[in-house]
């Protein structure tokens, strides 16, 4: 078939694994797999959308100026509306990045375990890629350890901070650190706060202004919209943002997305409540998980909704161990550097805590 044979080669030969719950059918008693907010989405976007006053779908979208405006105001001029690209959520910017910076010949540095989306993109386009190998079962990301994997050839240093699947954050100096290694070797780094709304908003690399950084966001994860798809990154270099403003999809924010987008800026409230209840819940999971033998838990931040929990005493498909008794996670094997004897916790609503917690100790008494 010639249309095969002109196909690029990482597209057409490399295999990636699917996120294993997209597909899962069997009854789901708990879901802690996607990166949903615990909370479900905020009251108002319900009644906004029983309400009807939505725009009209019949026009394409207009100008995202409003909602890149809006996005400086709420950061208190961190960085100014021009320094904004929005997106389809952080992975159709990373889609984006990919196009415009990962032609064949580029190097990406990256880490193992990490959210698979960005190392398969970028491969996608051509780039190879290496990482940083965490080491079991604490799975720590020392900065300076990435440091020390650069060469100097890397396109992209692409770090995912929360850290996915673990949960855990490399302090905000490390990081500045890592930003100024980048900028001397002509680097871009890509810094992925797809759960960023889950840090003290000091803590966010969107504070750091480097021109070699580029913060991905979403609206997705801390503000509870993913069902919109729209997010945002901020690029410091003005050449950056021309490559990629290029090759990005026009209209890939829809006008309802960016209506609730803005809307969402102005309830810091349902972030913050967001942030308190992970904390509880995450609290009671943690206590749960490490009172089981043979489970052991990856470093994670208190407040971030994701942990990584991996089987330490022989094989065992934690995945398929969990779903048997309607837990539903994601598979490690959905992470590079991870095999079947971990999954990535998402933590789950409160309601479902008790449920969780009868269920998990069902597990692993029988």
């Amino acid at each position: 078939m010639k249309w095969k044979e002109k196909m690029p080669a990482p597209v057409r030969d490399k295999t990636f694994a699917e996120y294993g719950s997209s597909r899962e059918e069997r009854p789901v008693l708990v879901d802690c797999a996607l990166g949903t907010n615990p909370l479900g989405s905020p009251p108002w976007a319900k009644e906004i959308m029983r309400s009807g006053d939505l725009p009209d779908p019949g026009g394409y979208p207009g100008d995202d100026l409003p909602l890149r405006k809006a996005l400086s105001d709420a950061w208190n001029g961190a960085f100014s509306p021009d320094e904004i690209v929005t997106g389809t959520g952080s992975i159709g910017l990373i889609i984006s990045l990919a196009g415009a910076f990962c032609a064949p010949g580029a190097e990406v540095l990256g880490i193992a375990p990490q959210f698979p989306d960005g190392p398969m993109h970028f491969q996608f386009a051509g780039a190879s890629y290496r990482y940083l190998t965490l080491t079991p079962p604490e799975f720590d990301l020392d900065i300076s350890s990435l440091l020390g994997e650069m060469s100097g050839d890397e396109s992209i240093v692409y770090v995912d901070r929360p850290h996915n699947p673990t949960g855990q954050v490399p302090p905000l100096a490390e990081m500045a650190l890592l930003a100024e290694e980048c900028l001397k070797m002509g680097s871009l780094l890509v810094v992925d706060e797809a759960y960023g709304d889950f840090l003290p908003p000091g803590e966010s690399a969107l504070n750091l202004v480097s021109p070699s950084v580029v913060v991905l966001r979403s609206f997705s994860k801390g503000r509870g919209l993913a069902g919109l798809r729209a997010g945002y990154c901020v690029i410091r270099d003005e050449e950056a943002r021309k490559y990629v403003r290029k090759v990005a999809p026009p209209f890939s924010v829809g006008s309802l997305a960016m209506e609730m987008a803005r809307a969402s800026l102005l309830d810091a409230d349902y972030v913050a409540r967001s942030r308190e209840t992970v904390r509880e819940v995450k609290a009671r999971i943690l206590q749960v998980l490490e009172g089981t033998r043979g489970i052991t838990i990856a470093r994670t931040g208190p407040e971030v909704p994701i942990l990584l929990a991996t089987w330490g005493e022989g094989s065992l498909d934690l995945y398929e161990t969990l779903m048997e008794q309607g837990i539903r996670t994601e598979p490690g094997t959905c992470f590079p550097g991870l095999g079947p004897e971990s999954v990535r916790l998402r933590v789950p609503a409160l309601k479902e805590l008790e449920t969780f917690e009868r269920l998990w100790k069902r597990t692993f008494e029988e």
